[in-house]
């Protein structure tokens, strides 16, 4: 189901907490809960080994499935907030030789070491 529209969310932070009543907070959900949060999930899940999962796999997740399904880069890395392409190419993975090779494109070219 889609979170906003369940939420009815229109403005203001996205991710906020839920109390055991089930309301929703005005105010983000505190940043320090994010990784237990997912842990939980992915545990109920039956995901193994969630102590290897943190908020960065989330990013690297949507990253890479923005990049996979046609997003620009330059997009990409609007919206996410990254300011150089390094910062955003290091979160997309790729198993597609032609798309990785596009994002190796994007990044600066290493410059030639100097002769002696």
């Amino acid at each position: 189901m889609d979170w906003l529209a369940v939420s009815g969310l229109s403005s203001g932070p996205v991710i906020r907490g839920i109390d055991r009543w089930g309301r929703i907070s005005e105010e983000a959900v505190n940043a320090a809960s994010i990784i237990p949060l997912l842990r939980r999930i992915l545990q109920s899940a039956g995901i193994a080994d969630t102590h290897l999962y943190s908020s960065h796999s989330l990013r690297r997740g949507f990253a890479s499935w923005a990049s996979a399904n046609g997003w620009e880069m330059r997009a990409l890395m609007e919206y996410v907030g990254w300011k150089n392409i390094h910062s955003a190419a290091r979160y997309v993975e790729s198993q597609d030789p032609y798309h990785r090779a596009m994002l190796e494109r994007l990044l600066p070219k290493k410059p030639a070491a100097l002769a002696p």
